[in-house]
């Protein structure tokens, strides 16, 4: 993995976590007011609740997919009923899919430093594509600590702190979790001792 699969990574594997967290949560542990809101962004957004913060994870992603893709987008988000933690994750891998493709092909050229009309934007502005990026993951890296921490407040027993070194350690072939996995899965043969004296 390189620096781009493990930030990108991480944000979809913790997001997708945060989501499944939530959807042992009632309606209206969902809607409750937060005890604590910190308000960092030099934009303001609803962040009042936690389902208010999931969303604002998942329709940042839709509209940089969008604004990105040169696709149309209504800013005022979805209707209520996609935002069920149930509805948001499907919404989080549909745009996710795509974000990583549009981001992955950005890399495989070496093209970060390249930019693009944001039509979204009113008037419309210039960014590189490694600018946009790095705001993606910098903006949902705060939101979802917040997350994490109203999920807390609301005594769902979570795991982690949505570490890129978690999202690593889950994937990565070098990982003890990974290998036992593996290993429970398959037969042990030579060819697997060759393999793991190399990792």
């Amino acid at each position: 993995m390189d620096l781009f699969d493990r930030f990108a990574g991480n944000d979809s594997w913790h997001t997708r976590r945060l989501l499944e967290y939530a959807g042992t949560l009632t309606e209206d542990q969902l809607d409750r007011p937060l005890s604590t809101v910190v308000e960092v962004l030099p934009w303001r957004e609803s962040n009042k609740t936690l389902r208010q913060l999931l969303e604002n994870i998942v329709f940042t992603k839709e509209v940089w997919t969008a604004a990105l893709s040169g696709a149309e987008m209504d800013m005022n988000g979805p209707p209520k009923s996609q935002r069920s933690p149930q509805a948001m994750l499907q919404r989080l891998e549909k745009t996710d899919a795509e974000l990583h493709r549009i981001f992955g092909d950005i890399r495989n050229r070496s093209s970060w430093d390249d930019t693009f009309v944001d039509a979204l934007c009113e008037p419309a502005e210039t960014f590189t594509y490694g600018g946009v990026f790095a705001h993606i993951m910098t903006f949902n890296a705060h939101r979802r600590l917040m997350a994490l921490d109203a999920l807390r407040q609301l005594g769902v027993q979570t795991e982690g702190f949505g570490d890129p070194m978690e999202y690593e350690e889950s994937v990565a072939p070098w990982s003890s979790r990974y290998l036992s996995k593996r290993h429970e899965k398959t037969p042990r043969t030579a060819s697997d001792l060759h393999e793991d004296q190399r990792l």
